[in-house]
């Protein structure tokens, strides 16, 4: 090129890379799985009486947990009476109607889990903080005689629980917070939604049951025509 000898050399380049190499092997959007955010645990808190809705000062109520009457938990993961006296899986809206039906004030929190049972955060989570001034009112449950509740936490070692529980339990200990469980797990046993409940569930299981059944005849019978093809003698006319 004219002018002093120089040149100008145009650089030329191969094919244009993607941005991402592997974007041809992402998952679009519309098939990837979007798990729901964990709530609150502090959130989503319902009181009865509704009327107290913005009212109620529900902070220095009591806790009940499912745990506490459910008799398929040990006295580890949070069972607080006798197995006589507990029944087996109640649920948080157990626990509520039987106290709207003992008239007791209190609020529902559905995303708490108890501390002892991790299972209990996600199978049957919730927890009901109870106006024990209230169940004193209502005749539920009594007072200790220096004017204090008796909670039935006093666990000395985690250890000795069961022996600790079951020697309450067999001397009658526990007229306060124990007496309102019991009366809660018997008010819950007859609530006519749980029974309700419990039927679907063993009708829904006989359901499962029977469909696992029937599907393993039609396997072995698929199984045992495809297999016992591969013996047989061709029949055909014997040559003279």
């Amino acid at each position: 090129k004219k002018g002093g000898g120089r040149v100008r050399v145009k650089q030329m380049g191969g094919p244009k890379m993607p941005a991402n190499p592997l974007a041809d092997l992402a998952i679009p959007p519309e098939d990837m799985i979007h798990l729901p955010t964990k709530p609150d645990s502090n959130s989503g808190v319902l009181v009865w009486p509704m009327s107290e809705t913005f009212t109620m000062n529900y902070k220095e109520f009591s806790a009940i947990y499912p745990n506490y009457l459910d008799s398929n938990k040990t006295a580890k993961l949070g069972r607080r009476i006798a197995v006589k006296d507990a029944l087996p899986e109640p649920k948080i809206q157990d626990i509520h109607e039987a106290l709207v039906s003992l008239n007791i004030r209190h609020a529902i929190q559905p995303h708490k889990g108890y501390s002892r049972d991790a299972s209990s955060r996600w199978d049957n989570s919730g927890r009901v903080l109870v106006d024990l001034v209230g169940a004193v009112e209502s005749g539920v449950m009594n007072m200790n005689s220096d004017g204090a509740f008796d909670l039935g936490e006093d666990i000395p070692d985690m250890d000795n629980i069961e022996n600790y529980q079951n020697k309450e339990n067999k001397k009658g200990g526990g007229m306060g917070k124990k007496q309102l469980l019991r009366q809660l797990a018997q008010t819950v046993r007859d609530l006519p939604s749980r029974q309700k409940r419990l039927e679907e569930k063993i009708k829904m299981l006989e359901e499962e049951k029977l469909k696992a059944v029937k599907a393993e005849k039609v396997a072995t019978k698929t199984g045992g025509s495809s297999g016992g093809g591969g013996n047989r003698k061709k029949k055909g006319k014997k040559k003279k």
